[in-house]
Protein backbone atom coordinates (compact mmCIF):
# COMPACT_ATOMS: atom_id res chain seq x y z
CA UNK A 1 0.00 0.00 0.00
CA UNK A 2 1.30 3.23 -0.95
CA UNK A 3 1.37 5.82 1.90
CA UNK A 4 2.04 9.22 1.70
CA UNK A 5 2.36 9.41 5.65
CA UNK A 6 4.85 7.03 5.93
CA UNK A 7 6.44 8.51 3.38
CA UNK A 8 6.27 11.70 5.08
CA UNK A 9 7.18 10.46 8.93
CA UNK A 10 10.45 8.64 7.65
CA UNK A 11 11.73 12.09 5.91
CA UNK A 12 11.51 14.17 9.04
CA UNK A 13 11.87 11.30 11.51
CA UNK A 14 15.72 11.23 10.20
CA UNK A 15 15.92 15.49 10.67
CA UNK A 16 17.99 17.05 13.42
CA UNK A 17 16.26 16.47 16.64
CA UNK A 18 12.94 15.44 15.79
CA UNK A 19 13.45 11.54 16.23
CA UNK A 20 15.14 12.37 20.39
CA UNK A 21 12.28 15.02 21.03
CA UNK A 22 9.47 12.80 19.98
CA UNK A 23 11.46 9.83 22.14
CA UNK A 24 11.59 12.64 24.63
CA UNK A 25 7.89 12.90 24.48
CA UNK A 26 7.50 9.00 24.32
CA UNK A 27 9.20 8.10 27.25
CA UNK A 28 8.89 10.67 29.35
CA UNK A 29 4.71 12.15 28.85
CA UNK A 30 3.74 8.67 26.78
CA UNK A 31 2.56 10.40 23.77
CA UNK A 32 2.83 8.08 20.95
CA UNK A 33 5.23 9.59 18.09
CA UNK A 34 3.30 7.84 15.33
CA UNK A 35 0.38 10.62 16.50
CA UNK A 36 2.98 13.07 16.74
CA UNK A 37 3.50 12.80 13.38
CA UNK A 38 0.62 12.45 12.36
CA UNK A 39 -0.45 15.63 13.62
CA UNK A 40 2.36 17.30 11.98
CA UNK A 41 1.57 15.47 8.79
CA UNK A 42 -2.01 16.67 8.38
CA UNK A 43 -0.60 20.26 9.64
CA UNK A 44 1.42 19.99 6.27
CA UNK A 45 -1.41 19.93 4.25
CA UNK A 46 -3.25 22.90 6.13
CA UNK A 47 -5.59 19.82 8.00
CA UNK A 48 -6.60 20.72 11.78
CA UNK A 49 -7.20 17.94 14.01
CA UNK A 50 -9.96 17.87 15.68
CA UNK A 51 -10.62 16.30 19.53
CA UNK A 52 -13.03 14.28 18.13
CA UNK A 53 -10.68 12.86 14.87
CA UNK A 54 -7.18 12.45 17.53
CA UNK A 55 -9.75 10.57 19.33
CA UNK A 56 -10.98 8.13 16.25
CA UNK A 57 -7.48 7.90 15.49
CA UNK A 58 -6.66 6.37 19.01
CA UNK A 59 -9.41 4.11 18.42
CA UNK A 60 -7.95 2.57 15.89
CA UNK A 61 -4.74 2.38 16.92
CA UNK A 62 -5.04 1.38 20.49
CA UNK A 63 -4.68 -2.06 20.43
CA UNK A 64 -2.07 -2.60 17.52
CA UNK A 65 0.27 0.10 19.68
CA UNK A 66 -0.63 -1.74 23.19
CA UNK A 67 -0.39 -5.45 22.26
CA UNK A 68 1.90 -5.65 19.30
CA UNK A 69 4.18 -2.14 19.60
CA UNK A 70 5.18 -1.72 22.61
CA UNK A 71 5.89 -5.34 23.70
CA UNK A 72 8.45 -5.20 21.10
CA UNK A 73 9.98 -2.08 22.07
CA UNK A 74 10.37 -2.80 25.51
CA UNK A 75 12.04 -6.65 24.28
CA UNK A 76 13.99 -4.70 22.40
CA UNK A 77 15.41 -2.05 24.58
CA UNK A 78 15.91 -5.11 27.24
CA UNK A 79 17.79 -6.99 25.19
CA UNK A 80 19.84 -3.62 24.45
CA UNK A 81 21.68 -4.29 27.76
CA UNK A 82 22.86 -7.40 26.67
CA UNK A 83 25.49 -7.07 24.40
CA UNK A 84 25.46 -11.11 23.43
CA UNK A 85 21.71 -10.22 22.37
CA UNK A 86 22.59 -7.76 19.32
CA UNK A 87 21.82 -9.73 16.44
CA UNK A 88 18.42 -10.53 18.02
CA UNK A 89 17.97 -7.03 18.90
CA UNK A 90 18.74 -5.98 15.90
CA UNK A 91 15.88 -8.27 14.44
CA UNK A 92 12.97 -6.98 16.76
CA UNK A 93 13.94 -3.51 16.04
CA UNK A 94 13.55 -4.44 12.56
CA UNK A 95 9.83 -5.81 13.31
CA UNK A 96 9.09 -3.04 15.41
CA UNK A 97 9.37 -0.72 12.33
CA UNK A 98 7.20 -3.05 10.37
CA UNK A 99 4.71 -2.67 13.16
CA UNK A 100 5.01 0.91 13.09
CA UNK A 101 4.74 1.45 9.62
CA UNK A 102 1.35 -1.15 10.37
CA UNK A 103 0.58 1.46 12.47
CA UNK A 104 0.78 4.01 10.13
CA UNK A 105 -0.99 2.45 7.18
CA UNK A 106 -4.31 2.42 9.71
CA UNK A 107 -3.94 5.67 10.61
CA UNK A 108 -4.10 6.57 6.90
CA UNK A 109 -6.75 4.51 5.82
CA UNK A 110 -8.55 5.93 8.76
CA UNK A 111 -7.39 9.63 7.20
CA UNK A 112 -8.81 8.50 4.19
CA UNK A 113 -12.23 7.65 5.27
CA UNK A 114 -12.38 11.24 7.49
CA UNK A 115 -11.38 13.81 4.60
CA UNK A 116 -13.26 16.56 4.30
CA UNK A 117 -11.98 18.56 6.96
CA UNK A 118 -11.60 22.87 6.17
CA UNK A 119 -8.81 23.80 5.72
CA UNK A 120 -6.10 26.34 7.94
CA UNK A 121 -3.34 28.05 7.51
CA UNK A 122 -0.97 26.29 9.58
CA UNK A 123 -1.98 24.37 12.12
CA UNK A 124 1.05 22.73 13.17
CA UNK A 125 1.18 23.99 16.81
CA UNK A 126 -2.37 23.81 17.65
CA UNK A 127 -2.22 19.73 16.04
CA UNK A 128 0.77 18.99 18.33
CA UNK A 129 -0.53 20.25 21.06
CA UNK A 130 -3.88 18.46 20.63
CA UNK A 131 -2.21 15.33 20.78
CA UNK A 132 -0.43 16.45 23.72
CA UNK A 133 -3.39 17.22 25.63
CA UNK A 134 -5.37 13.95 24.76
CA UNK A 135 -2.34 11.86 26.01
CA UNK A 136 -1.44 13.85 29.14
CA UNK A 137 -4.23 15.74 29.61
CA UNK A 138 -2.77 16.37 33.33
CA UNK A 139 0.27 17.11 32.34
CA UNK A 140 1.74 20.36 31.03
CA UNK A 141 5.50 19.17 31.12
CA UNK A 142 5.83 18.32 27.35
CA UNK A 143 5.03 21.96 26.64
CA UNK A 144 8.94 23.09 26.19
CA UNK A 145 9.51 19.99 23.71
CA UNK A 146 5.88 20.33 21.65
CA UNK A 147 7.88 24.18 20.72
CA UNK A 148 10.91 22.69 20.05
CA UNK A 149 8.94 19.83 17.92
CA UNK A 150 7.26 23.56 16.00
CA UNK A 151 10.46 24.82 15.34
CA UNK A 152 11.87 21.13 13.41
CA UNK A 153 8.87 19.82 11.61
CA UNK A 154 9.02 21.26 8.46
CA UNK A 155 5.67 22.82 6.42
Amino acid sequence: MSNPFWDYSLAVYALDEVASTCLTLQDTFGLDVNLLLYAAWMARMDQPLSAEHVAGVETVVVDWRDQVVKPLRDLRRQLQAYPPAAGVCNEIKTLELRAEQQQQDMMFIYFQHTLGSPRTLQPLRQNLVLVAQFACPEEAGWEPFIERLVTLFPL
